[in-house]
């Protein structure tokens, strides 16, 4: 009777995993660079060949290196990813560890955020996306809502793309993505789609005509007020007095 493989030790390979990860947020790693290769870190490390392979399996997973079996250059180190910071938001959120009141409570922190950067950076490109975007969401309302909420999650892709902020591109988007999630199925039963898809493309419009003025204050307004207006009935009355209080923050008005 043959013995079971010995699995790696958890403790050992995690060394190099953490090592990895210390330098290169003190910049003594960067893209470009190699790792030593997988004899060096065996000898370095003092741990066996598995728990390196082990270590150099988990930096891949989370796309920090790329290395290929036998190579004596060594495991080369990757551009900076916002893939798994994505994917794990993605989990969190898809496994309803987070209620719809704190998502859209943060979507309105983030979105705000979005919509004054932009206004202070965006471009003339960036505008004309805009306007392209909004006419494909009036065109997609004869399509059906799914293809319709494709592209008002563009606007905001393009809004987040404009600001500069990678955070935000990245955060904003999961928790936008989520929330119409966690939502859909009501908005699909609504009596009035239709009064719903011209509503958000009024929306739009208001916050595109305050990115392409520059306003930010009225750009970061408007996603707060939007927000609340669409989410407050769906939400307990606790989470919908901090929602009040997010719009009022910005100067805001809540309806009575």
């Amino acid at each position: 009777m043959t013995s079971p493989a010995k699995l790696p030790d958890t403790r050992a390979f995690q060394r190099i995993v953490e090592y990895v990860e210390r330098a290169l947020a003190a910049g003594e790693l960067k893209a470009g660079d190699r790792l030593p290769s997988e004899r060096e870190l065996v000898e370095r490390f003092g741990m066996g060949r598995s728990s390196v392979r082990e270590a150099l399996r988990v930096l891949e997973n989370m796309e920090l290196v790329r290395s290929a079996p036998r190579d004596p250059r060594g495991p080369l180190v990757l551009e900076y990813s916002v893939g798994p910071v994505r994917r794990s938001l993605a989990v969190l959120t898809s496994a309803r560890t987070v209620t719809l009141p704190e998502l859209v409570q943060f979507r309105m922190i983030v979105d705000a955020s979005a919509n004054l950067m932009a206004a202070a950076r965006r471009t003339d490109e960036h505008l004309l996306a805009l306007e392209r975007n909004m006419a494909r969401m009036r065109e997609s309302m004869g399509v059906g809502y799914a293809e319709f909420s494709r592209a008002d999650l563009e606007f905001h892709e393009i809004i987040a793309e404009a600001g500069g902020n990678k955070l935000v591109q990245v955060y904003g988007g999961v928790i936008r993505e989520a929330v119409l999630g966690l939502i859909q199925r009501t908005i699909l039963d609504a009596d009035d789609r239709t009064a719903l898809m011209l509503a958000s493309i009024r929306h739009h419009g208001a916050v595109f005509a305050a990115i392409a003025a520059r306003d930010g204050a009225r750009a970061s307004r408007l996603a707060r007020e939007t927000l609340y207006a669409y989410y407050a009935d769906h939400v307990e009355p606790a989470d919908r007095a901090i929602m009040a209080d997010l719009v009022r923050e910005c100067g805001g008005r809540v309806p009575v």
